[in-house]
């Protein structure tokens, strides 16, 4: 691993400025005039579910400003077009989001780098600690005891985070974690470094199972655990990833920070398991195993959300491809249909949003030139009500009308919680879109073609 392989790692926190009250998002983007500007908020830390606060347009200067409320959270994620940007802000925060050569950067309201001492301090890692473990060809070499290895870390960072009362603490603390993380699982003796590390960031301090940054350090950490720990100890039959993830939640102290760190791997994982099927037999395991592991009525909810989380539609997941029936009752499989791009419609005959939203097919397949088949699947309660309803409308050339139902199937996998879905998926029949809207979709579509 090099230099420059190190820094993928680097996440961007954003030093926010304390105060009361709503968080104010200004943007200058000049380079893109006229784009879309969507806002996340996050409503948990375990499955970092995302969660649309809002939409808005850049005017013809490439200029926007939006109100936030503090109620939102910490962590917000900017997407504009294809580029995203993640940032922590704190009520009464000020930002501006500038376009500078392409790059997206964030400033407070006095115009400076609002992550400046991040960035002095993951300097200092590179250079007094990183550098120490590199020889000059980028490849790791272990020059020093496991001990001596994490105080060299520790002194550095103790520079930067002697003030725990700072709105920058958590910030620094963190990132740092994962400079390390990222770094000792290179290294021959990762059981002596890990054992360094959570002793001064999991075993010693106080368990904070509502700080968004210890939970996400907990799921790297099992993460690292998972793949390359388990390997040197783990006994049990070979591909039984659940099987890994309780043996290396045990090595916690507490019975709570072992729980805890059942969901965070859990949640792992699924991350690890990308494929549907793989990810159905997943949900399997957990269901049937890690439950009567946890006591504590709270993370028993937090493994259920990262369940549905995980098992949700979600951007760059494989579809499931499933076999249905068409209005005719005849057996389609989803994985025959042939087509650059699917427009998937999960909708309802009793849905009005549903219905309005079909009178853009003949707009949407006109725009991409042959290269869109719609998809609609019906969840009413039986194909009967979905065929009266598709005699009475005019065929529109490009749609294909399946049927699937209220539950079973699509509904389940996907964890679909409203109608119309709308879920755009490529060649690959990989989920790139998922419009909130119906308004929404002839945009992605064109983002899709270009």
């Amino acid at each position: 691993m090099n230099v420059r392989l190190f820094y993928l790692v680097i996440w961007l926190f954003i030093i926010p400025v304390a105060g009361k009250g709503a968080i104010v998002i200004e943007g200058q983007l000049p380079a893109n005039p006229h784009s879309l500007v969507t806002l996340y908020g996050y409503a948990d830390y375990i499955s970092k579910a995302p969660v649309e606060i809002l939409k808005v347009h850049t005017n013809g200067a490439g200029n926007f400003r939006v109100t936030v409320t503090d109620s939102c959270g910490p962590l917000l994620k900017l997407l504009v077009e294809n580029r995203s940007l993640s940032f922590f802000a704190l009520p009464g925060g000020a930002y501006t989001i500038r376009d500078t050569t392409g790059q997206l950067a964030v400033t407070d309201a006095a115009g400076v780098p609002v992550n400046q001492l991040l960035h002095n301090m993951e300097q200092e890692l590179l250079k007094n600690w990183y550098s120490l473990f590199v020889d000059t060809t980028g490849n790791f070499r272990l020059t020093m005891p496991a001990d001596t290895v994490f105080q060299r870390f520790h002194n550095i960072v103790l520079k930067y985070t002697g003030d725990t009362t700072s709105a920058a603490y958590p910030l620094l603390r963190y990132d740092a974690a994962g400079y390390y993380l990222a770094f000792i699982r290179q290294l021959p003796d990762t059981i002596g470094l890990m054992d360094h590390f959570e002793n001064d960031y999991f075993n010693s301090p106080p368990i904070q199972e509502r700080n968004p940054f210890y939970m996400a350090l907990l799921g790297n950490d099992m993460m690292i655990r998972i793949l390359y720990l388990a390997h040197q100890r783990y006994k049990g039959p070979p591909g039984q990833l659940i099987d890994k993830v309780t043996h290396e939640a045990a090595y916690f102290k507490s019975p709570q920070l072992q729980q805890l760190a059942l969901v965070a791997g859990c949640n792992q994982a699924y991350r690890i398991s990308r494929e549907p099927e793989l990810k159905d037999e997943l949900s399997r395991r957990i269901r049937a195993t890690i439950p009567d592991s946890l006591s504590n009525f709270r993370i028993r909810n937090m493994l259920s959300r990262v369940i549905s989380e995980n098992t949700r539609a979600r951007i760059g997941n494989k579809f499931p491809l499933l076999t249905l029936k068409n209005e005719k009752n005849e057996t389609v499989n989803f994985g025959d249909i042939k087509s650059d791009l699917i427009l998937v419609d999960f909708w309802a005959t009793w849905c009005w949003g549903c219905v309005e939203g079909m009178k853009s097919f003949p707009a949407w397949i006109s725009q991409c030139n042959g290269k869109l088949t719609i998809v609609t699947v019906s969840v009413d309660d039986n194909l009967q009500a979905m065929k009266a309803f598709l005699d009475k409308r005019e065929k529109v050339p490009g749609v294909l009308s399946l049927y699937n139902g209220r539950t079973g199937g699509y509904p389940d996998k996907l964890q679909l919680t409203g109608y119309p879905t709308y879920i755009l998926l490529n060649k690959k029949r990989e989920i790139i879109a998922m419009p909130g809207y119906t308004s929404a979709v002839a945009e992605q579509l064109k983002a899709a073609l270009h």
